[in-house]
């Protein structure tokens, strides 16, 4: 810091002295040597004009320092930042009738956004208002929780926990109902390999909370209106303008809203920038004129909840012949479970229509492998060649015997010196599905992407961005993920007194968000595709990766540490 304060002074010296000889302000020649109170003088000039050229936030912290502040030895740097945002003015003229972010889609997502804009110090002046169709759930929710939980989850990684903790909504999620696991086990119906990640090794609690999404959203709701984010009329978005052309020109979103009397009024919000959180149809993103490119799974996720034979607080996952079977722990009660099932449209139809008894044999079956689903991991079919089939006879009894090699060496302590670099946790028998309860429902599955994140004045965070196969369960997780990106964007550009809105800003957003979402979204489309490979090859092949990631302790921490939100 002071070499660098020393250059500036002394090229400060010399730009000085190469102006005033342009000028021919130094017409003596030859010049006499200087005096030493001349010297001292001329760069003492320079030192003040260096220190104030100095960003605001530095002076202020000068002045604190010197006691210029009154109760200066209290002023945190929060507060000196605070005190120096008053003096960055920006590109962006507000008026009575604007704000500094418009949140379009008041979800999860969304309302985290405007939560964590108004908690956090950099941010915390901003004017927000939230914009949804459909009011948010009661706070009273969170209250007094339905018997019987809503078929619809999330399971929350530490990361997300983390920012929920942040914007005030954890405590209240947490003290309604949240069922934390701390273990994950997925398997091949076709093949004997596995995997189990175990918060033991990773050194916490759990993996990850699975929560309804009802209750997030009840719990976000209730803490944006203690932090006063502005929360609209409901209201659909009919238009979206903004002007290119004119520089710190706001973005307008015009608004249609029904009241009572089913009378519809139109009314328009200016925002130095609107965020479109509104999801995977997103009205905002086809506005701006923004396309996505992706694909459909035609397959449909069914959601619902069972009761086990045990307590449990394992998040399990069996990989089928047409999707993941998943069971989560859902509340309080250990025995409870929230099921989320990848089948054909006909076939996910089918289920649903089910009586609970039904259902809950077939989820059963499917879950621990018997009946119909018990798939024969030696039976090949007649459409492979002879070499596949060859291949999977001599291959399958060599993995059958690694993988008990290393299960015994994981009970062992695993090898490596005790830093378990091989070996890998034995296959769990899973608990026993013996009943159902409450409603359950089917949603058509696909991955999208938007061609950009950004566009003048607007930036698109969470399902509008990006959607992803819910076989990780990292939907939720992603949108928050931007969140917290898109904030620090902000916090970035407003520390340094520039435009929220401006085109350099978002920017920055897009090249953060692509660079975290693009592998996830890769990694969950690759694994779907793979997983779906109907051949005994091709069965084999999924089970000895699995084995080999249970295997070798380093991957598979970083495995978890990725999927926890640590990467």
């Amino acid at each position: 810091m002071w070499f660098k304060c020393a250059f500036a002074v002394v090229c400060c010296e010399k730009f000085f002295s190469f102006v005033c000889h342009d000028l021919k302000l130094t017409q003596r020649s030859p010049r006499p040597p200087r005096s030493v109170v001349s010297t001292v003088a001329r760069r003492a000039v320079c030192v003040w004009w260096v220190h104030a050229m100095l960003p605001i936030r530095r002076r202020v912290s000068r002045l604190v320092a010197t006691n210029y502040i009154p109760g200066a030895a209290q002023v945190t740097r929060t507060q000196i930042t605070a005190f120096a945002r008053r003096f960055v003015t920006s590109d962006t003229t507000h008026d009575s009738d604007s704000v500094d972010v418009c949140v379009v889609g008041g979800g999860v997502v969304g309302t985290a956004l405007a939560c964590l804009l108004r908690v956090a110090p950099s941010t915390r002046h901003l004017r927000v208002t939230l914009v949804d169709r459909n009011k948010a759930p009661s706070p009273t929710l969170l209250d007094a929780p339905p018997p019987i939980p809503d078929p619809r989850v999330s399971a929350l990684t530490p990361a997300s926990v983390a920012l929920l903790r942040q914007v005030g909504a954890w405590a209240r999620i947490e003290k309604a109902r949240t069922a934390p696991f701390t273990a994950m086990q997925v398997w091949d119906a076709r093949s004997v390999g596995h995997v189990r990640y175990d918060s033991g090794e990773m050194g916490a609690d759990c993996l990850g909370h699975v929560v309804e999404n009802s209750l997030i959203h009840a719990a976000l709701a209730e803490a944006a209106d203690k932090l006063g984010v502005r929360a609209a009329k409901p209201s659909a978005v009919k238009a979206l303008s903004n002007d290119k052309q004119q520089s710190g020109a706001f973005a307008e979103v015009h608004l249609e809203t029904c009241d009572d009397l089913s009378t519809a009024t139109t009314s328009a919000i200016k925002a130095s920038v609107v965020v479109g959180a509104d999801g995977a149809n997103s009205v905002v993103r086809d506005l701006a004129g923004i396309r996505s490119s992706g694909w459909p799974y035609f397959q449909k996720a069914l959601v619902g909840t069972v009761t086990l034979d045990r307590a449990s607080d394992v998040a399990w996952q069996r990989f089928l012949p047409n999707g993941p079977l998943a069971v989560l722990p859902v509340t309080h009660d250990p025995r409870l479970a929230n099921v989320v099932w990848t089948n054909t449209f006909a076939e996910s139809d089918r289920l649903v229509s089910l009586s609970d008894e039904k259902f809950a044999f077939e989820v059963d079956q499917a879950f621990r492998g018997v009946g119909k689903y018990g798939y024969d991991e030696h039976e090949t079919s007649d459409d492979e060649s002879d070499f596949e089939k060859n291949a999977v006879k001599f291959l399958r009894p060599a993995t059958e015997k690694m993988m008990g090699f290393l299960e015994q060496t994981h009970r062992n302590g695993g090898l490596g010196a005790g830093a378990g670099l091989v070996g890998g946790a034995p296959f769990e028998q899973p608990p026993g599905v013996v009943s159902a309860r409450g409603k359950r429902g089917a949603f058509p599955l696909a991955t999208k992407i938007a061609g950009r994140h950004v566009s003048h004045r607007l930036a698109l965070i969470g399902d509008a961005a990006h959607q992803v196969h819910p076989l990780g369960g990292q939907g939720v997780n992603l949108g928050l993920r931007d969140v917290a990106l898109l904030h620090q964007v902000f916090c970035d550009t407003i520390e340094t007194g520039g435009d929220i809105g401006s085109a350099r800003c978002l920017s920055a957003y897009e090249e953060k968000a692509r660079s975290a979402n693009l592998p996830m979204m890769a990694t969950l489309d690759g694994l779907q595709k793979l997983f779906a490979i109907d051949s005994s090859l091709g069965a084999w092949a999924r089970g000895f990766g699995l084995a080999g990631v249970n295997a070798i302790g380093p991957l598979r921490r970083e495995i978890a540490k990725y999927a926890m939100g640590g990467a």
